[in-house]
């Protein structure tokens, strides 16, 4: 079996060099070979070009919209997952609160827009907050869903040892969100990244979403896919470092 799973690694190694190769390539094979024009797909020249003239550069953009995202998605899932816990201990703050939640993770980040400009004017605290938001219903919902599969084995296990209330809380049940919140977190960090870009639209001067913008406004097609593939691979990073970390904290599981 350890043969078996050596041997397959420099496989699967390869099929992801492959993956990651394929799509420049089949850009450089339409716009160098097919011919497209460069008014619906830039060259691969005419990016790296536009990568030269950012100003400022293209790390100080990628800096600001990882710092937003980072925090607004820490605070995000640290409020879902308190939520899921008081919604546990509490079946009536469940009943008052799944209903708003319900509804509220369904609106899209770009609706929301006009009521945090409303709200918070152009300060960073509006973009961490649209953030926090586009994470924290949906972590909320999938917490207190994997909290109603728990065993009821276990915590009259746990009862009859003598344990409060607020051990119960700490010592199982979040433990018992961590095991199975991986999935969401991931999905989760999809939106945040939606919402991230989004967020850069409320008069921010840098930012990824600000370079979006400011190139859909001048019609710089070059510098629109310079700030997705940027964006592109920001989420790439965040995702391997969510599983990373997830794989430390709970070390018994293997990443979904």
């Amino acid at each position: 079996m350890k043969g078996s799973a050596q041997e397959k690694k420099p496989s699967l190694l390869l099929w992801r060099a492959f993956g990651v190769a394929a799509i420049p390539l089949l850009w450089w094979a339409m716009t160098d070979i097919v011919g497209v024009s460069g008014r619906y797909l830039p060259s691969i020249t005419a990016v790296a070009y536009a990568w030269q003239r950012v100003s400022p550069p293209i790390w100080t953009h990628a800096f600001f919209t990882a710092s937003r995202l980072s925090v607004g998605f820490v605070l995000g899932t640290a409020l879902g997952i308190g939520l899921a816990l008081v919604m546990a201990r509490s079946p009536a703050s469940e009943a008052a609160l799944i209903p708003s939640i319900q509804s509220l993770r369904a609106i899209p980040a770009a609706a929301t827009v006009p009521f945090f400009l409303l709200w918070f004017g152009f300060s960073e605290g509006g973009r961490y907050a649209l953030v926090l938001l586009a994470v924290a219903f949906n972590v909320a919902v999938a917490a207190g869903q994997i909290l109603t599969r728990h065993s009821s084995a276990h915590e009259c296990l746990f009862k009859s040892l003598g344990l409060k209330a607020g051990h119960l809380t700490f010592r199982y049940c979040l433990p018992r969100i961590l095991e199975d919140i991986l999935p969401t977190l991931r999905y989760s960090m999809a939106l945040a990244i939606g919402a991230v870009t989004v967020s850069e639209l409320l008069g921010s001067q840098v930012g990824l979403g600000y370079l979006i913008q400011t190139s859909r406004l001048t019609f710089s097609l070059d510098l629109l896919f310079l700030a997705m593939i940027v964006l592109g691979a920001l989420s790439a990073a965040f995702d391997l470092l969510l599983k990373v970390l997830w794989g430390v904290i709970i070390f018994w599981r293997r990443p979904q």
